[in-house]
């Protein structure tokens, strides 16, 4: 059902007003929401992408002035100052001065020193010239005597000294023959006239060492790859190794039983050596077990395998 009210209908300018008012209103909204989408954009992608420039300003930076001021400095025109001031030395002088004199002392000053009166001065005496004087001296002149004279002279001295004392001495007590003892001084034998003396510098020859007669056999036996030997030492020779052998044998004779000496020739850049192995180990850790046994005495043993 209709509703009707009893006011007067709007008339045509006022509506006309109306939708133009919306119509800028709207218009600015769009145009400030594109200046500030606009802006937005330009100041991001400057940030991002774009380099600042500083425009220069116009003119010099740095300009002398005509009438600087100021007071006049002393000393210059001086070369030091060129070599500051234009960086390179000037060239030489075309008026020299040269330095005034000292002033001395003033006359006050001069009035304080002692003055020696007329009275007091001292005739100096002329010191005689010392080779004037040896020269005027009456010098004998040595005489050359003779071995007679000289025998003379000393018989005369030797007159009136006193004659010389004898001092006591002890004479030492003879034993009588009855005394038992020896009664005779014994004296060495003079050397005989057919000894043959040898020279210091001839070498002697040294005893022979001894030697023993029992060679000392070097394995060489070849083992197959993976045998298990432990190695005792590296000698020079093979009878230190065997000697080393007997010493192990002496010390740890419940472990070695049952393992047999094995020597082994290595040729090296050092020389020759003997290595000193001992055989008879079923595997690799009963061969770690005897070495780890005999470390632990103090004595050297690596357990290898045989390639």
């Amino acid at each position: 059902m209709a509703v009707y009210n009893e006011g007067f209908a709007p008339s045509g300018d006022v509506s006309r007003t109306n939708n133009m008012m919306n119509f800028a209103g709207a218009g600015l909204s769009l145009a400030l929401i594109l200046g500030v989408s606009f802006w937005g954009y330009k100041l991001i992608m400057r940030d991002v992408s774009g380099i600042p420039v500083v425009r220069a300003m116009e003119g010099e930076m740095r300009v002398l002035p005509d009438n600087p001021g100021g007071a006049v400095a002393s000393h210059t025109g001086l070369s030091v100052n060129e070599v500051a001031a234009l960086g390179e030395v000037g060239g030489p002088e075309d008026r020299l001065v040269l330095a005034p004199t000292t002033s001395g002392l003033a006359q006050e000053d001069l009035d304080a020193q002692p003055v020696a009166e007329a009275g007091e001065m001292r005739a100096t005496a002329a010191v005689a010239d010392p080779s004037a004087t040896l020269a005027s001296a009456d010098v004998p002149e040595l005489a050359t005597m003779e071995v007679d004279e000289i025998l003379a002279l000393a018989d005369q001295i030797a007159a009136g000294a006193d004659p010389i004392i004898d001092e006591e001495t002890t004479t030492a007590d003879t034993i009588s023959a009855a005394v038992p003892g020896v009664s005779r001084s014994l004296r060495p034998i003079i050397r005989p006239a057919s000894l043959r003396v040898v020279a210091a510098s001839a070498p002697v020859p040294a005893a022979p060492a001894a030697t023993n007669s029992d060679e000392v056999a070097v394995s060489t036996t070849n083992f197959a790859a993976g045998t298990n030997l432990v190695q005792l030492g590296a000698f020079p020779s093979p009878e230190l190794a065997a000697t080393q052998w007997a010493l192990i044998e002496g010390r740890f004779d419940t472990l070695i039983d049952g393992k047999d000496r094995v020597i082994q020739v290595s040729d090296q850049s050092s020389g020759t050596w003997y290595r000193l192995r001992a055989s008879g180990f079923a595997d690799r850790a009963e061969a770690r077990r005897f070495c780890a046994a005999l470390e632990a005495e103090g004595a050297d043993c690596i357990a290898v395998v045989v390639n």
